[in-house]
């Protein structure tokens, strides 16, 4: 039987989550001049409100997934690399990952937001075939919102 490629995270997991995180993010508060949101979560409190996954399931984590549902779709809040796992496949895995754990929970579709200059993650999400929406007018200029559909079962 195959192993699994990922596991749910427990609270015991949030520090190396917390350490991930902040790796993969570090390039970025430079350029868009603010910490993105990942970098500040209580990720203790995101595996105990949210669903999280890690990968892979045993050893150093090399990416995290946080899922939000809400009532027809399921957010992605969070998909971090770590630079040593960037181009192996481990963004890709979570985000199939997620498209399984949508359907297991009926969602019709898959969000996501990034920043507009956050343009590594833009081009993997376009190239994953994920579409482009419209950013609601409250919102900052700088999000762009991805979707992806969810076929049914």
């Amino acid at each position: 039987m195959p192993q699994p490629l990922m596991r749910r995270a427990q609270v015991a997991d949030s520090e190396d989550i917390g350490r991930l995180v902040a790796e993969a993010y570090a390039h970025y508060p430079a350029r868009i001049g603010a910490r993105p949101a990942p970098m500040d979560a209580d990720q203790a409190r995101e595996i105990v409100e949210k669903e999280v996954w890690v990968c892979p399931p045993e050893g150093e984590i090399q990416g995290v997934l946080v899922l939000r549902q809400e009532p027809t779709e399921l957010w992605v809040d969070n998909l971090a690399v770590g630079p040593k796992a960037a181009g192996s496949g481990v963004a890709r895995a979570l985000l199939d990952h997620a498209t399984v754990r949508g359907k297991a929970r009926g969602a019709r579709e898959l969000r996501l937001l990034t920043h507009e200059l956050m343009t590594e993650n833009r081009a993997l999400y376009d190239h994953l075939g994920w579409e482009q929406i419209e950013t609601p007018p409250y919102e900052r200029m700088s999000r762009v919102y991805f979707r992806k559909r969810i076929e049914s079962p």
